[in-house]
């Protein structure tokens, strides 16, 4: 199991949840952002055209002082449209948009006026009845396919995924998660896609729509089986967020951090474990790529440098102080710890070292795939 891709910000403006109109009267310019945030604020590096961003150019969005958003490319009528780059706390795409939707490198995606080509596989002329199998907890909406691994495994998936809410709400100190939320579990990336948007196999956790999709399935060869989605990883993403909000691009890798470091064991080794082996192969990557680059880094690597560094300022300066750094950034390290991140990294490399004497038999090259 790799994770996957979790969504925060919807590209589209075709989607219906609640949006703030941000101003520049320095440009008499306007952006339309897909979220709430009365106290946001913007700058665009281009040119205006009725009022809108319109050619190339660098679009920031900040939260106070903290920049939370950020687009390098081409806009037209205030959209992404065109070659770009685009970077939130959550997400990092480079590539061609349309329409404000980021255009995925999967199969049933097009480069010319939609953004997903669902007819290749979902050519249905006449009505067609699918059946599905709902249940629903408390604040808790459950849907399954009505066969396979998913069907068939309902009641053990379902429990796990309540378990979860109630783990991750326990490592955060939240009393309890009472948000409407959708579970949705589906039996093929190309279901993944017609649902959530995402050609992915694995999970997906949408903290502004309320849903998490996975996908469970074990048919076809061995290696492509999905038979452990990440149910603690998605769901810890819509306890912390909910809880706490969404924290500055800068501490992206708490995020995911947080999110592994719940999920426990990857190919039965902990993350301390891990990270003991990336130390001795030096493979551990530097603050600077952390913050700046997280999803540019190997996977496996800073998703589990990020959950061992949680793990230890969890267990040795407790989860205020890690509620406080996710809210204010990586900026404010020092002042919540008080001592500098570097200091923090080398007193938590003697403890992994005091912890783990010896260095884990991992192999890399099957590690690299993902966590079984």
């Amino acid at each position: 199991m790799k994770y996957s891709f979790f969504l925060t910000f919807l590209l589209s403006s075709l989607f219906s949840f609640a949006q703030s109109k941000l101003s520049n009267p320095e440009e008499d310019c306007e952006f339309v952002l897909p979220w709430t945030c009365n106290e946001c604020t913007f700058n665009w590096t281009g040119e205006c055209l009725n009022n809108l961003p319109q050619g190339n150019g660098v679009l920031t969005v900040f939260h106070g002082s903290d920049e939370i958003m950020r687009y390098e490319g081409e806009m037209e009528k205030g959209t992404f449209n065109g070659e770009g780059y685009y970077k939130d706390g959550m997400n990092e795409m480079e590539g061609v948009f349309e329409n404000g939707n980021f255009i995925d490198n999967n199969p049933y995606a097009l480069q010319r006026k939609a953004i997903i080509d669902t007819i290749s596989f979902n050519d249905t002329k006449d009505w067609e009845l699918k059946s599905q199998f709902t249940k629903q907890i408390d604040n808790l909406h459950f849907t399954f396919p009505s066969k396979g691994y998913g069907y068939t495994n309902r009641d053990k998936l379902l429990k796990e995924c309540v378990d979860a809410f109630n783990a991750n709400c326990k490592i955060i100190n939240d009393p309890d998660y009472t948000e409407f939320t959708q579970i949705i579990f589906v039996d093929s990336k190309k279901e993944m896609l017609l649902h959530s948007g995402l050609y992915i196999k694995g999970g997906a956790a949408n903290i502004y729509r309320r849903t998490v999709h996975m996908v469970v399935f074990d048919n076809g060869i061995e290696s492509e089986k999905r038979t452990n989605p990440p149910i603690k990883h998605e769901i810890m993403h819509m306890v912390s967020m909910t809880a706490w909000g969404i924290p500055p691009i800068n501490v992206t890798w708490l995020n995911e951090g947080l999110a592994t470091y719940a999920g426990d064991k990857c190919s039965g080794y902990s993350v301390s474990e891990l990270y003991r082996f990336f130390l001795e192969k030096k493979m551990l990557v530097s603050m600077d790529s952390l913050s700046e680059n997280f999803y540019q880094i190997e996977e496996m690597i800073g998703y589990h440098q990020s959950a061992c560094i949680v793990e230890y300022l969890i267990e040795n300066y407790g989860i205020e102080k890690l509620e406080a750094l996710w809210k204010n950034g990586l900026t404010s390290f020092e002042n919540i710890y008080g001592l500098s991140f570097s200091q923090m990294e080398m007193d938590l490399n003697k403890h992994i070292l005091k912890k783990h004497p010896l260095v884990p038999n991992i192999d890399w090259s099957v590690l690299k795939e993902g966590c079984k």
